[in-house]
């Protein structure tokens, strides 16, 4: 394990990270520290002093965003910093790396980032602004709400209340139990589910995503990948890891009337359409045809209430073997079986509640990190409606929502890439249009893979919109 300095500030100004942040924290891959984000786009005028301070003032409102790590007696705890979160205005004219990994031992886990777009009259009339965190401080939809809450502060808006983040235990487990209909089984019949999929799990292999040739590589680097929705960057701007993909809102119409058609959510077909191409990838790559598992982050917040920014999800996990891909509207149906599952069992909180157990014996999760298996082939994560997930109160327009002389045009939501794994799938809609994010570990799969990834899940998804 890697030295780190200890520290030893009094009891009370130290609070103790939760076991999956730890988990997060022991991920020390040179590019992939467990970093995610959340990408808006922007039209109109922006005011740097009034951003900067919307920053500050909601990032003052949040212990986890406002600390970094210290470590006592072997063990990481939260310890307020004195400085709050980056802002980074223009980083390339800047001269500075905004997608730098974090040193949490010095500095806050999130970072502001502000990238112009283009320029009219010499002035930006777009931007792409990022919100870069590290997931030991907290989760993808706790991201989006202080997104929302930055929003509201930058249109001088009043913030809403944060409820105590000290959630009744009694509460907080409530989140990841069965519903109603699951509890009324006998316990013995609860347990016997629980324990198959337990054990289902453990003896699937996945596949993990497998690399093309170095001549497959330079060609695709240089060719112009063949998805008509990426979204491109700004030649001036330094360019995020990742790349997003837009669906028209037409194209968004087509996949609502498919899912409808087959009684399915939109969910279901994302996730089918996501298995369909990484099992095709590795077919194409080098013949494989291992099985493919979807690591699928849940949502565990017990109640509407707002609560500061933290660590509220479990995961999901659904294995599906290569034939088992091949056949879409099977597929799609097993999924959706296998979502309601996941709802009612509660499967997802027993990740959480393993790690809580593993995360007591001193060095165990460090080794797990560190074993050469393939946990996952990817992680894919649906955020839903990105307008809901920021829950604020701006006013909406057909653009998008309105911030002062501000319009957000579109919000996206990036996952890491999780050890082992090698790609990530962020899925989120803003309106009537739908968008895909992907971040791809480049060292293992080689350039382009994020656009290549995207090019293949463009065409599945208007394939399974046109089969409706």
């Amino acid at each position: 394990m890697q030295d780190r300095a200890e520290t030893s500030p009094s009891a009370g100004s130290l609070r103790r990270l939760d076991p999956l942040a730890e988990l997060m924290m022991l991920d020390t891959r040179a590019k992939f520290p467990m970093g995610f984000f959340i990408e808006c786009g922007c039209e109109g005028e922006l005011d740097r002093e009034k951003l900067g301070a919307a920053l500050h003032k909601v990032a003052y409102r949040h212990p986890n965003v406002m600390s970094h790590v210290v470590w006592k007696a072997g063990r990481p705890f939260w310890k307020l910093a004195a400085q709050p979160p980056e802002l980074l205005w223009d980083p390339h004219s800047a001269g500075v790396d905004p997608w730098r990994p974090f040193d949490l031992s010095r500095d806050t886990g999130l970072r502001l980032v502000v990238l112009p777009s283009t320029r009219q009259s010499g002035s930006p009339a777009k931007w792409r602004i990022v919100l870069y965190g590290h997931h030991a401080v907290c989760d993808g939809l706790a991201v989006c709400e202080l997104l929302g809450e930055i929003w509201t502060h930058y249109a001088n808006r009043p913030l809403p209340s944060l409820a105590c983040s000290e959630v009744p235990a009694a509460e907080l487990s409530s989140a990841s139990q069965p519903i109603i209909s699951e509890i009324d089984k006998p316990i013995a019949e609860r347990l016997t589910s629980v324990l198959a999929e337990a054990l289902r799990f453990l003896f699937f292999f996945p596949a993990k995503l497998q690399r093309n040739s170095v001549a497959t590589q330079r060609a695709a680097a240089e060719a112009k990948i063949s998805a008509n929705g990426i979204l491109p960057y700004a030649e001036s701007c330094v360019s995020p890891p990742y790349r997003i993909l837009s669906f028209t809102e037409a194209q968004m119409a087509s996949l609502r009337k498919a899912v409808g058609t087959r009684n399915v959510t939109l969910n279901t077909l994302m996730m089918a359409a996501s298995m369909r191409v990484l099992a095709e990838w590795n077919r194409e790559v080098n013949g494989s045809q291992r099985g493919i598992r979807i690591t699928m982050p849940v949502s565990l917040r017990p109640d509407s209430r707002r609560q500061p920014a933290e660590n509220r999800i479990g995961y999901a996990f659904l294995d599906r073997t290569f034939s088992d891909c091949l056949n879409e509207e099977t597929l799609m149906q097993t999924l959706s079986e296998a979502s309601a599952w996941i709802k009612k069992s509660g499967a997802a909180g027993m990740f959480i509640t393993a790690i809580g157990i593993l995360s007591k014996i001193p060095g165990v999760l460090w080794l797990i990190l560190r074993l050469p298996l393939c946990f996952s082939t990817a992680v894919v994560s649906n955020l839903g409606d990105a307008r809901r997930c920021m829950r604020t109160e701006l006013p909406d327009s057909d653009r998008g929502q309105i911030a002062g002389n501000t319009v957000i045009t579109y919000v996206v939501g990036v996952p890491p890439v999780r050890p082992r794994t090698t790609a990530s799938l962020g899925i989120v809609r803003y309106g009537n249009h739908l968008y895909v994010a992907c971040l791809t570990d480049e060292r293992t799969l080689g350039p382009a893979a994020a656009e290549r990834l995207l090019a293949r899940m463009y065409a599945e998804c208007l394939h399974l919109a046109s089969k409706s």
